[in-house]
């Protein structure tokens, strides 16, 4: 890793797809997850105006880069030396956030509002330091700290609910925000995505890297080759629609 700080880095995260993309960029890192998620705190003011704004109406609570703080700031408060990265994908539609299904009844009852219709998928993304380090991030209880915002248009097809029922049965939405993983079956759901792919997925790579060069750490890897990497890892040919990374 290329790199202007000797801070260690992590990735806040349990998220192997999170894992898989970050390594892409070429980074040295390692993970710590974080449970502050199921914890939600009242949102400090002083963050509050720093938030991106949402190309979408949703209740504060739900603003995927206030999530993301909350994680960050958690394995922040436990390595106080590092650099933490945490991101949070949530799907929205209607005006509703569509976190992860219950159980499979709920997963269904996700999908048969999706299918047939477009829906955004919003990345939040937050970075926090240690004081020392140098960025134009904002100081709030003696760290640094910087947000991203990335919001994808999906396109779903539309499907029968005995079709959403086979998709439910194998078993891969009940962890998935919108009950659908893109990068996995879901993928054969979906019939256009305007904006990032990555962001589908959990970790916009351009946005990531841009984050990553504000805090002193420049990823050897270009988004761009990164995707193309992590796709063919995957076993998957290019989308047939025009991507981004």
């Amino acid at each position: 890793m290329v790199s202007a700080t000797t801070h260690p880095f992590i990735l806040a995260s349990a998220s192997p797809r999170r894992r898989e993309l970050l390594a892409r960029l070429g980074v040295s890192y390692h993970c710590v997850a974080s449970q502050a998620e199921e914890q939600p705190l009242p949102p400090p003011a002083e963050l509050l105006s720093h938030l991106p704004s949402l190309p979408i109406p949703l209740p504060i609570e739900s603003h995927p880069t206030l999530v993301a703080w909350r994680k960050a700031n958690d394995i922040s408060n436990q390595h106080p030396d590092a650099i933490v990265l945490a991101a949070d994908t949530e799907v929205a539609i209607d005006g509703m956030v569509l976190g992860k299904p219950r159980d499979e009844a709920h997963a269904h009852e996700m999908l048969r509002r999706l299918v047939g219709r477009a829906h955004t998928v919003l990345t939040g993304l937050c970075i926090v330091t240690p004081p020392s380090v140098h960025t134009n991030g904002v100081l709030y209880d003696g760290k640094r700290v910087l947000f991203d915002l990335v919001a994808s248009q999906v396109h779903m097809r539309p499907l029968s609910d005995e079709q959403i029922a086979a998709y439910v049965a194998q078993g891969e939405s009940l962890d998935k925000a919108g009950g659908y993983g893109l990068q996995s079956g879901g993928g054969a759901l979906i019939t256009r995505i305007e904006g990032s792919y990555t962001n589908v997925v959990g970790l916009p790579l351009p946005a990531v890297a841009r984050l990553l060069r504000a805090v002193g750490i420049e990823p050897p890897v270009d988004p761009m080759k990164a995707y193309d990497e992590w796709l063919r890892s995957q076993g998957k040919e290019p989308a047939p629609w025009p991507t981004q990374p």
